[in-house]
């Protein structure tokens, strides 16, 4: 289930949004990677299923294109073939609503040796890695990192974030450092920095512990800022809004170490917190704990048998653990 609802997500990173030709690109490769294929086959059939695109003469010469440039493997075997035959104008009218007719192009800048990678870190758990341009990533639970596995064919080194995460750039000014979720873009110059944008969440989150970024949004007026060490900046999927907050970097490289730290939170960020964090899944009250904000912070060894006590200890909560369900009386 998480893994199909990440695969959601980044198909709607590209509908309707403007990319870069190497951006689009990427997006080839990753769609004609073999994993996650079923996945894939059932996002198609949702973006077919909500389009309101029509179908012409032109929609199917342009798959056919499509097909050709990008060598999609999708039809191999009769049976195969009947089943994607429903999604091939979804295919061709999500490319080029995405603006990806340049894929069809004999100018694609990204050779067939170029394959994208995929990192999805599923809920209780936490991944460290490097990208190829030596650049450092610390990737929370229940998010996805995408990006190509060279980026050398590239005029900048772009990566596609679901979830959170952080990065230590690298520097090359000559390709810049770009991290794209479905609200904004944030540019780097080589630095540090965490972006955070969940599925179904509310709002999209950089913030800035050294160096200098440049945030800039996909939708409206296109605004941009520059945001120096220490800003965070917080935007508003609902209304577009948004807000730019002072905050302790230092939390976040603790949170890189393990730890889980909560400053004036509500009950329900901490719990979705949690639920991220060990992997499990609460049930509770919502209306009982609506009102007040919580300050804890829990060490990178503790369970959530441990975090529980806390809790009970703390606020005086009474809990049943069950495997991986948590119930709040």
């Amino acid at each position: 289930m998480e893994t199909h609802e990440s695969i959601k997500r980044i198909f709607q990173l590209y509908v309707g949004k403007h990319f870069t030709r190497a951006g689009r690109a990427v997006f080839g490769k990753w769609l004609r990677a073999q994993q996650n294929q079923a996945e894939k086959e059932d996002a198609l059939h949702q973006y077919w299923d909500e389009s309101a695109g029509e179908i012409s003469s032109d929609t199917w010469n342009e798959w056919n294109r499509l097909q050709e440039r990008m060598g999609l493997s999708f039809y191999r075997g009769k049976r195969i073939r009947m089943r994607w035959m429903r999604y091939a104008a979804a295919i061709a009218i999500f490319v080029m609503t995405a603006g990806g007719t340049y894929w069809t192009t004999r100018q694609l800048t990204l050779r067939q040796s170029t394959e994208m990678c995929e990192t999805f870190v599923p809920y209780g758990e936490t991944c460290e890695l490097v990208l190829p341009d030596s650049s450092r990533v610390w990737v929370n639970a229940g998010s996805t990192l995408v990006y190509p596995s060279d980026f050398s064919q590239m005029d900048s080194r772009t990566v596609y974030l679901t979830g959170e995460a952080s990065f230590h750039v690298s520097k090359n000014k000559k390709k810049p450092f770009i991290v794209k979720t479905a609200g904004l873009d944030v540019q780097a110059l080589g630095t540090v920095f965490t972006v955070k944008s969940y599925a179904g969440e509310d709002f999209t989150e950089a913030t800035l512990e050294e160096g200098s970024v440049k945030v800039s949004l996909k939708e409206g007026d296109n605004r941009s800022y520059i945001l120096e060490p220490s800003d965070q900046l917080v935007y508003s999927h609902a209304d577009g809004g948004v807000r730019m907050n002072r905050v302790d970097i230092t939390l976040y490289k603790m949170a890189r170490k393990g730890y889980l730290i909560f400053e004036n939170v509500s009950f329900e960020q901490m719990i979705l917190m949690l639920e991220k964090k060990y992997g499990v899944t609460f049930q509770y009250n919502a209306t009982r704990y609506g009102n007040d904000l919580y300050n804890v912070k829990f060490a990178p060894d503790e369970t959530i048998e441990n975090v529980m006590e806390i809790l009970h200890q703390l606020i005086g909560i009474q809990y049943i653990i069950n495997e991986k369900n948590v119930i709040v009386k």
